[in-house]
């Protein structure tokens, strides 16, 4: 299908350097890549807007809250997509073993085969991070690696779900530099949310 830009084999060796992550991004970026449309033309970023709470162990309060947005990047002609990129900077500057996490995605795109099986394989080395991720829309949702991908993201025990009009009512408020403007949501925002919502849980069930 047309938009969905190129399908990635996903580049996950290590970036040589890790971006911090951006405050926020743009009403105009949030709008256009965040849009849940079915087939997605001209799409071919990927953001990732994310919260990471930490608790000491042997504690029941939050000691640390990260929150911020990654878009994939280019280094040397190849592209590490936006989960890539946080996992290098949380990795690299947050996780603790001394801490346990809930990290939370909001994804303009559900991961790629190759970025669930990398972050798949983090779940399974780092028991003290449980992890949420809503996307917007779902990525090459009808071939069968991709499927599989979410699949085992979701048998690691992640939550993995479509986003609401409530989840992109709640980006706009943390993540984009919204003027103290509310929310417009476009049109077929229910719809289509519906629409995927039903497709991932077939995905999720096979």
């Amino acid at each position: 299908m047309a938009g969905l830009g190129h399908i990635s084999g996903g580049a996950c060796m290590q970036i040589p350097w890790v971006r911090n992550p951006m405050k926020r991004i743009y009403p105009g970026t949030f709008s256009f890549h965040f849009r849940n449309l079915i087939y997605a033309n001209g799409r071919n970023r990927s953001y990732l807007c994310f919260e990471v709470e930490g608790v000491p162990y042997h504690s029941s309060f939050t000691v640390s809250f990260h929150r911020g947005v990654f878009e994939n990047q280019v280094y040397e002609n190849k592209s590490y997509h936006a989960e890539h990129c946080f996992l290098s900077w949380f990795k690299a500057n947050k996780l603790s073993p001394a801490e346990h996490y809930h990290v939370t995605w909001f994804l303009s795109w559900s991961p790629c085969a190759s970025c669930a099986e990398e972050t798949a394989n983090f779940l399974k080395q780092h028991r003290n991070v449980t992890l949420s991720v809503f996307s917007a829309r779902l990525y090459y949702f009808w071939i069968p690696a991709f499927q599989q991908g979410l699949r085992k993201l979701h048998c690691l025990g992640a939550q993995v779900e479509v986003m609401s009009f409530h989840d992109f009512n709640y980006c706009w408020k943390n993540f984009v530099y919204n003027r103290y403007m509310r929310f417009r949501c476009w049109k077929k925002v229910h719809k289509n949310y519906k629409f995927m919502s039903r497709r991932l849980k077939e995905i999720l069930s096979c």
